[in-house]
């Protein structure tokens, strides 16, 4: 006990302290899921052959390639882009 009266017991929680069961890890859970059986199914059902033709070259592919890569470019572009302006932008303003 404290000199004006009070103690500190140990044993007490802190209100934030309880431990409550949040649902969050389990709708992220599920969520990923969710996506990953239905990129599965997406990838499954593209695998038809096509044919690609670039300017100097053509190739035939499966269709899930292509799309992957093109996918791949425009997301790589994205980046590069946002990037650049980022940094044009840092040097006017410095």
């Amino acid at each position: 006990m404290y000199a004006d009266g009070y103690s500190f017991d140990m044993s007490e929680r802190h209100p934030t302290q309880e431990h409550k069961s949040s649902p969050k890890p389990y709708i992220l859970l599920t969520v990923i899921t969710v996506v990953f059986i239905y990129l599965l199914a997406f990838t499954l059902v593209n695998t038809q052959q096509v044919h690609v033709s670039f300017v100097v070259a053509s190739a035939e592919t499966a269709l899930i390639w292509v799309m992957l890569a093109s996918a791949g470019l425009g997301l790589v572009l994205g980046i590069l882009g946002t990037v650049l302006l980022r940094h044009r932008h840092h040097r006017r303003h410095p």
